[in-house]
């Protein structure tokens, strides 16, 4: 399966094309928001191309966060904390990694964009290589599968916490990519958390942790789905 946002990223593209259908019916960001967070004097060299870019990760984000809580709701904290089989993940354990791994990214962006320089032309915002391939082996339905690093493994937590601390994760890269209005995040580079010898540019982490999300939200699904199936 080809990843839509490594196909469209740093190109012109109409917002539907970065959005499944399993996000439909999520209420995004209007692009005339970020656009409205720009002084005068920025908004007239940051073109429609840019803000749709950073636009369409914000909607990314808010859209896998109204999903997940479509999943959850009315189900029972039994359902929400069982393993369907051993060495699988539960429904909390998915939503605390995600909070995990994105808590381990936003420290290094938001150190990386407040000395990030701001475009000084219109241009579309590029993703780099590394962050292509990387994004392309994450969406579901994926078949590679990616060693979990000890300090991203969840804990063996209650819902209530997972959930709170998935949220706040959430709203907290919202802001992220706020912030990143007019700037040049393909230009610069983290050293990715989760394997020293990787780096790329901010822009790729951001579609990296966004389709990392579309990633476990597709584990989640499979394992309701699995719960849901009648025992024969």
């Amino acid at each position: 399966m080809t990843s839509r946002l490594s196909e469209v990223a740093g190109c012109a593209a109409t917002a539907e094309e970065f959005f499944p259908t399993a996000v439909a019916g999520s209420q995004p960001t209007p692009i005339v928001e970020l656009a409205a967070i720009l002084p005068d004097k920025d908004r007239r060299d940051c073109d429609a191309t840019l803000g749709l870019q950073l636009a369409c990760l914000l909607q990314q984000v808010e859209g896998a966060t109204s999903h997940a809580k479509r999943l959850v709701l009315q189900r029972s904290d039994q359902e929400l904390t069982t393993r369907v089989r051993r060495g699988s993940w539960s429904v909390t354990e998915c939503l605390e990694h995600l909070a995990l791994t994105t808590r381990a990214f936003l420290p290094l962006i938001a150190e990386t964009i407040a000395r990030t320089p701001r475009l000084t032309r219109n241009r579309p915002l590029r993703c780099d290589m590394l962050a292509r391939v990387l994004i392309h082996t994450l969406e579901p339905p994926y078949r590679l599968r990616h060693k979990v690093l000890a300090h991203l493994a969840p804990p063996d937590n209650e819902f209530p916490s997972a959930w709170e601390g998935f949220l706040k994760t959430q709203e907290e890269l919202g802001q992220i990519i706020r912030s990143a209005v007019g700037l040049a995040i393909d230009t610069v580079k983290i050293q990715s958390p989760v394997c020293s010898r990787m780096n790329y540019s901010v822009y790729g982490a951001l579609g990296i942790l966004s389709a990392h999300q579309r990633r476990h939200l597709w584990q989640i699904e499979r394992v309701l789905q699995s719960l849901d199936r009648p025992a024969a």
